[in-house]
C-alpha cells in the first residue's frame, strides 16, 4: 500500500487549496473592469486550464479518500458554475418550429485570404469554402475587399461566383470588415459611432422582417510572431530571452484590455433602446466570462453557441494557443438553433456558422 507522509499530506493540501484559489480568481477575473484591475482579464484566458488542473485533482483526492478535500473542490466548482458554463455549455442544438423562417450567418477571420495549411495553393480555398457554407449573410474580419490587395489566390469565376449569391455587400467603409448577404442591406448610422472603424452596423431585410446585426473586430494584443510563440521560439536565447518575451506580452496586454472593453462599449451603445431582434459577431480577440464578454451580457444579450451546444470549443488555434475568441451574441425575436465550427485551417481562426429562427413579436 502506498502511504504519504503526515507533512506531504499537509503541503498537497495546501497546494490543492491554493489551486482552488486560484481557480476561482480565474473564473471571475473578467468581472472586474481592466481599466481597474487588468491582471483579472488575463486570469480569465487562464481559466480553461486551471478548471481543467481543479477537476483532475479534485477526482485525484477522492480516489484517494480525502473527502473533505475533494468535497472543498467541489464547492469550489459550485461557487463557479455561473462563469464555467460560460466557457462550458451544457445545451444542445434544436431544430426549427415548422415552416418557421431561419436565418443562417457565418462570421469569419479570413485573414486576407491567405491559407496557413498550404500556403502555396492557388485553389482559393477559404473563398470555395463560403460558398460551400451557403449562409443568408457572411460576416468576414481581415478582408479590405476582393482585391489584389486583399486575397493573393482567387480567381475571377470565384469572386463573380460570390457577387451572384451574394448580391448586396457592405463594408467599404469601415478598415477590416466585409458583409455579403443574400437579402437587402442597410447601413445603421449612429452618429460618431460609425466613425469606430472596426464595427459595421447594418440590418438584414430577410422575407419576414428586418434584422439588426453589427460585424466586429475588437483590438487584439498586437503580438508579434515571436510572442505569439513563446512555447516554441525562440530556439535559442533560452530561459532569460522567453522570460524577456513575457514581460513584453503582458505589458502589450495590460494596454490592449481597456481598449478591447472601450470598443466594445462603443458597439453596445450603438444598440441601445434599438427595438429590433438584434445579432452582434465577428472576432471579439477575448474569451467567454472576459469583461468584454460579459458586457454584451449585461446589456441583455446572450451567446448562441452556449445555447445550442454541449463542451467548449476554440476558434484561434496557432502557437498552442486554444481560444475561443470568436463570438455571436443575440438579443430580442431570435432563437439560436446551432452553432457549429468551420473547420478549415486556411487562417488563424475558424469560422462558425449559427442558424437562427426568426420569431414574431419583440
Amino acid at each position: 500500500m502506498f502511504i504519504i507522509s503526515p507533512i506531504v499530506r499537509l503541503v498537497l493540501k495546501i497546494a490543492t487549496i491554493i489551486l482552488y484559489i486560484l481557480t476561482a480568481f480565474c473564473c471571475f477575473g473578467g468581472a472586474v473592469s481592466p481599466e481597474i484591475f487588468p491582471l483579472g482579464s488575463m486570469a480569465v484566458i487562464g481559466m480553461p486550464v486551471m478548471l481543467t488542473a481543479s477537476a483532475v485533482v479534485t477526482i485525484a483526492w477522492f480516489c484517494f479518500g480525502h473527502w473533505i478535500v475533494g468535497a472543498i473542490g467541489v464547492l469550489m466548482f459550485a461557487l463557479c458554475l455561473s462563469p464555467i458554463k460560460m466557457w462550458f455549455p451544457m445545451n444542445s442544438p434544436t431544430e426549427p418550429e415548422p415552416e418557421a423562417p431561419v436565418l443562417t450567418i457565418l462570421t469569419w477571420n479570413i485573414l486576407h485570404g491567405a491559407d496557413l495549411e498550404q500556403p502555396d495553393s492557388k485553389d482559393a480555398r477559404t473563398l470555395r469554402k463560403i460558398l460551400e457554407v451557403d449562409a443568408d449573410v457572411v460576416c468576414l474580419q481581415e478582408i479590405f475587399a476582393f482585391s489584389d490587395r486583399c486575397l493573393s489566390h482567387y480567381s475571377q469565376e470565384l469572386v463573380d461566383s460570390l457577387y451572384a449569391k451574394y448580391p448586396y455587400q457592405l463594408g467599404d467603409g469601415t478598415w477590416d470588415l466585409r458583409i455579403l448577404s443574400r437579402y437587402p442591406l442597410r447601413h445603421i448610422y449612429f452618429g460618431s459611432l460609425n466613425s469606430f472603424t472596426l464595427s459595421e452596423y447594418f440590418t438584414v431585410k430577410t422575407p419576414t422582417r428586418e434584422i439588426a446585426m453589427a460585424n466586429v473586430h475588437l483590438p487584439s494584443f498586437a503580438l508579434d510572431e515571436n510572442e505569439k510563440g513563446i512555447f516554441s521560439v525562440p530556439k535559442t536565447g533560452g530561459a532569460k530571452e522567453k522570460e524577456k518575451l513575457g514581460l513584453r506580452i503582458l505589458h502589450k496586454m495590460e494596454y490592449a484590455f481597456p481598449i478591447r472593453a472601450e470598443a466594445a462599449q462603443k458597439v453596445l451603445t450603438g444598440f441601445e433602446g434599438l427595438a429590433m431582434p438584434t445579432i452582434v459577431c465577428g472576432d471579439f480577440n477575448d474569451v467567454p466570462a472576459s469583461w468584454t464578454y460579459r458586457l454584451f451580457l449585461k446589456a441583455g444579450f446572450q451567446d448562441a453557441y452556449v445555447a445550442t451546444n454541449f463542451f467548449p470549443t476554440y476558434t484561434f488555434y496557432p502557437h498552442l494557443f486554444y481560444f475561443h475568441l470568436d463570438q455571436i451574441f443575440y438579443r430580442g425575436a431570435v432563437r439560436p438553433l446551432s452553432v457549429e465550427r468551420v473547420d478549415m485551417h486556411t487562417s488563424d481562426h475558424l469560422g462558425l456558422v449559427a442558424k437562427f429562427q426568426i420569431l414574431q413579436g419583440y
